[in-house]
């Protein structure tokens, strides 16, 4: 099989099967379609794990490569924040203190997981490199973090009531995830300068920026073209009734008041 052959059955074939298989998953009401959706979720994404071996020459299967890499400290943090988020004040189906603190033994192990990628020897190398898809993902990583802890902290204190524990760990997380962001600007690792990181989060910042004025722009450009819509749409005025249109209306009110005429 030819390599964009492998790339498009592999990899962009397996990634469409993914997304559709999602929304089937999540949106349709059937069970019968969920159960079809899901199937589709596990074979693309085992597609595109698997494309360092299925499509080893095409550049797309270092995406593939990544994915299996980050797939073991992503599940702990996933399974750990939804443990440590419904075992605190939830009105319903809240979890035990016990599933609370294997939560956080979760979080945590995730997060040395991650930190070992870049600190260790765990740090994603494919083919015989550090895999470039790693170089975008985990600045980027860092990046969201951060601006979702400071969105959180203040989203936090909006909305809620009596939630100052919840802001402090907020600030905890975007302190814990700036710390992490100079260590890589200003000390080496095994497999990653500093250089290349400084330059790869530069990279991640201009792309989120480009992203979120993209955003601004969108809802700007929506808000015009609903005024312009709007505002060449004038209400059509209508002339004062007659004395004839006004007696039939008064007719008719008094007819339906007193009950109307026997049949």
């Amino acid at each position: 099989m030819e390599e964009a052959t492998q790339a498009l059955v592999f990899f962009w074939f397996a990634g469409f099967l993914f997304l559709v298989g999602s929304l089937l998953a999540f949106f349709s009401k059937g069970n019968a379609q969920r159960k079809v959706g899901m199937v589709f979720v596990g074979l693309g994404f085992l597609s595109l794990v698997t494309t360092p071996w299925t499509a080893s020459s095409s550049p797309s299967s270092a995406f593939g490569h990544l994915l299996g890499s980050i797939l073991g400290p992503t599940v702990l943090l996933g399974v750990g924040f939804y443990q440590i988020a419904f075992s605190g004040h939830v009105p319903v189906g809240r979890l035990s203190s016990t599933e609370r603190r294997v939560g956080v033994v979760m979080v945590v192990v995730g997060v040395v997981w991650f930190e070992a990628m870049h600190w260790w020897t765990l740090t994603p190398t494919y083919p015989d490199e550090v895999n470039s898809s790693w170089l975008i993902f985990w600045p980027t990583m860092l990046l969201v973090g951060f601006a979702f802890a400071c969105g959180a902290y203040a989203v936090v204190g909006q909305i809620g009531d009596r939630r100052v524990k919840e802001q402090r760990l907020m600030i905890v997380v975007a302190g814990f995830l700036m710390s992490l962001m100079v260590l890589g600007v200003t000390m080496d690792g095994p497999s990653l300068a500093r250089e290349r990181f400084a330059t790869e989060l530069l990279l991640a910042a201009a792309d989120l920026f480009g992203v979120f004025v993209g955003m601004l722009l969108a809802m700007l450009l929506f808000a015009v073209v609903l005024f312009v819509y709007e505002s060449t749409h004038v209400p059509v005025h209508l002339p004062p009734p007659s004395k004839e249109q006004l007696q039939q209306a008064g007719t008719i009110v008094a007819r339906n008041l007193s009950g109307g005429e026997d049949e």
